[in-house]
């Protein structure tokens, strides 16, 4: 059995994850905690392999709470913000689910853990692996859903960054490199330190540029080489 701690400050939030957890014959909740604090309690009084953690939190925060830990369990960061996703892998957590969380997300979650613990993957493997397939975005005072099998490239702009779809173009408030590590398990590749390319849309290329469907990229000296290495397989 999987030992898992819930720790998020929203009860909605802990019950979903709850939810998710009964439905697994491997995973047992041992806990559930709405701060850091509590957390911390639960893991001195109790075996926990695997924390479902929030990140932003009254008081410490999901990545501050994760930095104070000595033993550290396996973790998985439950969050709605794409902001964090460099650094929270940087502390090598084992995923990063952004909400809402679809159960074939949470799975996909489970089997990165028996993976990274070497454990024997029994009825998960039967299960459908998927991963998100769409971004929320947050512009205009309203989040969008952008599918992301429509992005065709997306642009730095300072502190903001575009992202231009097939279909419409959205300017939100994020970093390039955040979007790069979000969307590391697609086909996306960087190109130049301010744009980044689904590598399905590019439709011709040279040494210089990626040349879309109605747009022309320029390719930098720092990424020449891996961009050539990647696109001439």
């Amino acid at each position: 059995m999987i030992k898992c701690l819930v720790v998020d400050d929203e009860p909605l939030a802990r019950e979903a994850i709850k939810v998710y957890i009964e439905k697994m014959p491997e995973l047992e909740l041992v806990d559930e905690c709405e701060n850091a604090l509590q957390a911390m309690a639960g893991l001195r009084s109790k075996h926990v392999d695997l924390i479902f953690l929030d990140i932003e939190m009254p008081e410490i925060d999901g990545i501050s709470f994760l930095q104070m830990l000595k033993n550290i369990p396996g973790v998985i960061f439950t969050t709605a913000y794409r902001n964090y996703a460099v650094e929270a892998f940087d502390l090598d957590v084992i995923d990063y689910l952004l909400k809402p969380i679809s159960f074939e997300r949470f799975v996909s979650a489970i089997n990165k853990y028996y993976e990274r613990t070497n454990k024997p993957v029994s009825v998960l493997t039967e299960l459908k692996k998927e991963t998100v397939n769409y971004l929320n975005v947050k512009a205009d005072r309203k989040t969008y859903k952008v599918d992301i099998s429509k992005i065709q490239y997306i642009e730095s702009l300072k502190d903001y960054v575009k992202i231009v779809c097939s279909d419409v173009s959205i300017v939100t408030h994020d970093s390039l490199s955040n979007m790069e590590a979000f969307l590391s398990e697609y086909a996306f590749i960087r190109i130049h330190r301010s744009f980044l390319v689904a590598i399905d849309k590019i439709k011709s290329f040279d040494s210089e540029s990626v040349y879309l469907e109605n747009n022309e990229l320029p390719v930098s000296r720092t990424y020449k080489k891996s961009v050539l290495t990647i696109l001439e397989k």
